[in-house]
């Protein structure tokens, strides 16, 4: 295992690193924005296959000693991806951008793709206005009392009542976590996450969406994607089956898989089969 600060143009940045060899590593990038990468650690079981690499993005988690974030661009965000890619000496990475992630390894496949070996969007966030869209189709299918809860919250900006909380709870359980008790790794992404990072880049909670990301889509430069590519996704995930069989049609030769039992955190809730998958689409793309 190695651990190590990186500085970069958003900020100090945190990683660690499991499994020796010369293979370009897998880095997984996480969402939030700004819940780091504590929930991804379950990925480490496959440093056997090849190194495996975490990292905290600046301001939040472990990279809080570096102190706030300063860019909350999305040219930030993959600024601190190219800064890790030169500490850890590799020529080349697999990625794996999960959420808000998704937008990251995205942008950043399209302005390095020299330097990517494969590319896997988990519950990607990468289509906000098609995601807002989603959210309220999702929002449809729950109990009256609770939409009116969610939709008046909205509409009035009061989103600190327990009533409205209570409300968006329910939501998350259903299409966010998908499991309760929550895994402790999901438990202390959230303990150490970056709220001034989620409220600057994308809103006050997962169905209000005002920060910078608002109106990002990488829906029309999906088809300029050249590595092997693999989309991912829960069954009851915020982050729909719908958009990632779309976005997966958009990328020539990418697969989709859905997992049946899961919301947006499928590693965790069907971690063995999820691994399994990776393994797979990893070894093939080596």
């Amino acid at each position: 295992m190695t651990t190590g600060y990186v500085q970069s143009g958003a900020g100090e940045l945190f990683y660690e690193r499991r499994g020796e060899g010369g293979r370009a590593p897998l880095v997984c990038v996480h969402g939030g924005p700004g819940f780091t990468g504590f929930y991804l650690e379950t990925l480490f079981v496959l440093s056997g296959l090849l190194p495996v690499v975490c990292y905290d993005q600046a301001g939040c988690g472990r990279a809080r000693r570096g102190g706030a974030r300063s860019s909350f661009t999305l040219a930030g965000f993959v600024d601190e991806l190219e800064q890790l890619r030169r500490e850890l000496g590799c020529q080349s990475m697999h990625l794996l951008g999960h959420s808000f992630g998704g937008a990251i390894i995205g942008e950043y496949i399209l302005a390095h793709p020299q330097h990517v070996a494969s590319a896997v969007f988990a519950s990607a966030s990468i289509d906000i206005p098609r995601w807002v869209a989603d959210a309220e189709r999702l929002m449809s299918k729950l109990p009256l009392m609770q939409r009116m809860i969610l939709n008046e919250g909205k509409r009035s900006g009061q989103l600190l009542s327990p009533q409205y909380q209570d409300a968006l709870a329910r939501y998350y359980d259903q299409h966010v976590y998908g499991v309760s008790p929550l895994p402790e790794r999901i438990q202390q992404s959230i303990d150490q996450a970056d709220s001034i990072t989620y409220t600057t880049v994308w809103g006050p909670n997962e169905l209000i969406v005002t920060g910078m990301a608002r109106d990002y889509s990488l829906t029309p430069r999906l088809g300029e994607i050249r590595c092997p590519t693999l989309f991912t996704c829960g069954r009851f995930d915020e982050a729909t089956p719908e958009a990632h069989e779309f976005f997966a049609s958009q990328v020539q030769g990418a697969r989709c898989v859905v997992f049946e039992k899961s919301a947006h955190h499928p590693q965790e809730t069907e971690g063995e089969g999820y691994v399994a998958l990776l393994r797979e689409f990893l070894g093939a793309a080596m």
